[in-house]
Formats: structure tokens, sequence, C-alpha cells
């Protein structure tokens, strides 16, 4: 059982939420159905007019707009962003070809054709999420678990592929986990070193990689839905029955494709700085933020305890990113109701702060 915190004094201490009521009970209509906290962040037309903590960042603390989260498949935006970088640069081409790249020679011959468009579009023809699979794999090579990046690699490329590379998009967790071991490879640098040093100018500073086995301080804790709470652990260091978020799989292997942790004031800041151009959108063919257009981008982000989303809404005149982040998931019904409930908020606010927070963070 978790308590929610009602926020009814910070409202008496901070008169500019009244109006941006509707996102207060978006978020505590989520946690009234199970999730322990969250966190939320609203940026209008560059300005940071709300940022808040709901419920419980773990057992004993209160979520903040400091806590930082694991992002989940949002990950995989900021690695989009990177690649656009790169490939702008020269550094990267959308047409290498990535196993032979990396040195791996696949079981299926059709594999040695996926290029790196192919795994920044999912249309590899890879089939699976293999990433998940550490214990397998070393069982496989004989490797203590789990294994490192470069085996988890190996693992992949001896699956066959689920169809002819370039011709359906299937999406997946091990498309991004390459494309990231492809831009180390190229840069000689770590994935995470990259995308900080990319929203370094955005003022960005809390992104860091997850860890598998920790518990800091300053993030939450995370609680999986109870029907697959537990599961067996991928350590050899950490054997046994373990919270799926504490080892159930290796969260460091995947890199790029799921591992950010980052506060959603941060999250809001890089998506702010994809709309004004200072960092390269992940999307292929985006919608330009200008007179005249008009678009809404979502992105979400799902893994073993918690669910993330971040928003960006353009209508022509005003920019509005939402940022948010909760500390569990129940991979159903209620996790797809959270971007209704959202937009929802975003379209029942009429009236828009004249403040800035971002002083403050």
């Amino acid at each position: 059982m978790f308590l929610i915190s009602s926020g009814a004094a910070a409202d008496a201490r901070q008169p500019w939420r009244v109006g941006l009521a509707p996102f207060d009970s978006a978020m505590t209509a989520v946690l009234a159905e199970g999730y322990p906290g969250g966190s939320l962040a609203v940026i209008r037309d560059g300005r940071l007019v709300y940022a808040r903590g709901y419920g419980l960042a773990d057992e004993y603390s209160a979520a903040t707009p400091f806590t930082r989260y694991r992002q989940a498949s949002i990950s995989k935006a900021v690695t989009g962003s990177l690649l656009s970088s790169l490939v702008a640069q020269g550094t990267l081409s959308l047409d290498l070809l990535v196993l032979p790249y990396l040195g791996v020679v696949p079981a299926d011959p059709r594999a040695t054709l996926i290029t790196v468009r192919m795994l920044r579009d999912h249309t590899s023809g890879l089939g699976g999420d293999y990433f998940f699979e550490s214990r397998a794999a070393a069982r496989y090579y004989g490797v203590a678990s789990p294994p490192g990046i470069d085996t988890m690699v190996r693992w992949t490329a001896h699956y066959p592929l689920a169809a002819d590379p370039g011709t359906v998009r299937r999406y997946n967790n091990t498309n991004y986990a390459l494309l990231s071991r492809v831009i180390e490879h190229a840069t000689g640098r770590s994935w995470i070193d990259l995308v900080d040093e990319m929203a370094a100018p955005a003022g960005v500073t809390s992104w860091r990689m997850g860890q598998s086995l920790a518990a800091p301080s300053d993030e939450a804790r995370y609680y999986e839905a109870d029907a697959w709470r537990n599961t067996q652990s991928v350590f050899d260091s950490a054997p046994g029955t373990v919270e799926w978020p504490y080892g159930g799989y290796n969260l460091e292997s995947f890199n790029g494709a799921v591992s950010l942790v980052s506060t959603v004031v941060d999250m809001a800041r890089y998506e702010l700085a994809v709309a004004r151009g200072t960092i390269p959108p992940p999307e292929a063919k985006p919608i330009p933020t200008q007179p005249g257009w008009s678009y809404v981008y979502m992105y979400n982000g799902s893994m073993p305890g918690h669910y993330s989303f971040l928003m960006r809404i353009w209508d022509g005149t005003n920019l509005t990113v939402i940022a948010g982040t909760f500390n569990h998931r129940d991979a159903g019904a209620i996790d797809r109701s959270i971007n209704e409930r959202m937009l929802g908020a975003y379209h029942a606010t009429t009236v828009w702060p004249s403040v800035d927070l971002f002083g403050s963070y």
C-alpha cells in the first residue's frame, strides 16, 4: 500500500499551479490506480511552467521534480538524435552494413545486409528482444552471466531473421542495442558519454546509465506489476529470485535502447532543444516547428517497474512539451490510458502561467 500526497498545501504556496489543475488531476488519477509515484514537467513556449512530484519515489521518500527515473524506450529517441548528429558530421553512414562492421558473421546470411538505417527504422528483420536472454547466451558461449555487449551481439547474430532486411517494420529493443554498439565503435566512446555531451548545451545535467543491481538514493525505486514482479536473476553475482527491475535483465547491455536515467525536467529540456533545432530530431522526416504546420509527437517507454512518456505539441503558434515518468507499470490498460490523460489535461488548460521555473531546476 502506498501513500499519495494531495499537494493541497503546495498549491497554496504555488498559485501558478492552479491554472494547471488538469495535469494534477491526470497524474493523481494514475496514482489512484495503484501507482506509487511519478513526476511531471511541462514547458510552454520555452518556459518551464510546471514541475512536480507525486506520491512516493521509494518506500519512505516523496517523489519530486529532482527524482531520477529510468526512461525505458524514450532512450531510443535520444539515440536517434545522436545518430542524426553523427550522420550529419560524416562519422556514420546510414548505409553502413552493421554486422560486418562489428566483425560478426551471422548464421543467417541475409543478416549481413542489415544497415544502420534499418536498425533506426526497425526494419532489420530481427525477430526478437534477444538482449533479455543473458543467461541463455552465457550458457551457449560458456561464459559468466550476464555476458558483455559484444557477446550479446554475437548471440543476436546466431538467430535466423524473421524477415528479409528492409522489408518489414518490427519494433524491438535489439535494433537500438545494436545501433548503440555501432555508434560506440564508430566514435571510440561510450553511448552515455556521447548523449551527455550532445544534451549538455541544452542544460541537461542529470543523465546517466541505469544500474541493474543498484538503487541510488536520488533515483526512484521501481515496482513491477504484481503478476510478474519476480523472476530469476541473470547475474551470477546475485543469483536466485529477484524483482524484475533489479537483476531480471542486464539493463546496461541494452545501452541506447532503454538504459537512460534522467529527471523529467531534463527530458523536457531535451525535447525543447529538439523542437528548436539545437539537438537533431530522432525522426527521419520530422514535421517543422514553424507557422503553417502542427503536430503531436509522443514517445513512450515501458520496462519492468517503470513507465515514461514524452510529448511535444506544436499548434502552429505555441509549443508545449510534457515529460513524465512513473515508478510502476501495469503493462496494460492503465499504461495505455496515460497518453490520453495527458493530452486531455493539455486540451483542458486554457490559461497558461507566465512563470518560468527553469531557474529552480
